[in-house]
């Protein structure tokens, strides 16, 4: 994955001002924010673990941080539904599955007949290899369209651990994963449902992460609160999904 590379309108050889060269910079560090969303925007690069219950908005939450402005490319892992249906989903919550902007890597085991240069299949969950390969395929194909900020997803991570014998090699590919979108200036939402899995292995998965998104359903409505991140408003926060 080529990481890091910023031209400018004018070109960044001998020729190019030292203004032009700083404009593009300022474009790629630029913060991610999050319409309709109650987060503050958060420094490009930021690595994001939302947690909450599978069938109570997880899914709504995290496409909705996923969905940006038309300049930002979306490159989605999706492990527990179709590509199609996440298509269908992620434009349901408003975002732009353009073609020339979404890449998806589905490993859900469900041959929709989607797949293409732009949608790689990967035979199984449990192939951590073959989904880091196509993401960061993918990547590069973003990235040479023009594409130079990317919010990248993974909905969700329980069939990666189900089909894990430990919580090490996922632990170890959300650890690259994060470190990619790091380097690239990027925005990572990796998806959870707590219920599923034992403390320890959250736990351990939350290393890889910069901050926390917690959502939690109740008689009023969904709500949310952050954790780990600075500038983030404290407390719970009413969320419509």
């Amino acid at each position: 994955m080529r990481c890091g590379r910023v031209e400018s309108p004018t070109g960044n050889g001998p020729g190019a001002t030292r203004e032009s060269l700083e404009i593009d910079m300022s474009q790629v560090k630029a913060r991610y924010g999050f319409e309709g969303v109650p987060l503050e925007p958060v420094p490009a690069g930021t690595n994001l673990l939302v947690t909450g219950p599978s069938l109570g908005g997880l899914r709504q939450l995290s496409l909705s941080l996923l969905s940006g402005p038309a300049d930002e490319g979306v490159l989605l892992v999706t492990a527990d539904v179709s590509a199609s249906e996440v298509v269908a989903d992620f434009e349901a919550v408003g975002g732009d599955a353009d073609p020339g902007k979404m890449c998806l890597v589905d490993c859900t085991h469900e041959s929709d007949g989607t797949e293409s240069d732009r949608v790689h299949g990967v035979a199984t969950p449990a192939d951590l290899t073959g989904i880091g390969m196509s993401l960061s395929a993918l990547y590069e194909q973003l990235y040479d369209d023009g594409l130079q900020r990317v919010r990248v997803g993974v909905y969700t991570l329980g069939p990666l651990l189900v089909y894990a014998d430990d919580v090490r090699p996922v632990y170890r590919f959300l650890h690259t994963v994060a470190g990619r979108v790091r380097a690239a200036d990027g925005l990572g939402v990796c998806a959870v449902d707590p219920a599923a899995h034992d403390e320890r292995t959250i736990r351990s998965v939350a290393q890889a992460f910069d901050g926390r998104v917690e959502l939690r359903e109740g008689d009023a409505g969904h709500q949310l609160r952050v954790r780990g991140l600075s500038g983030q408003p404290g407390g719970w926060l009413d969320v419509t999904l």
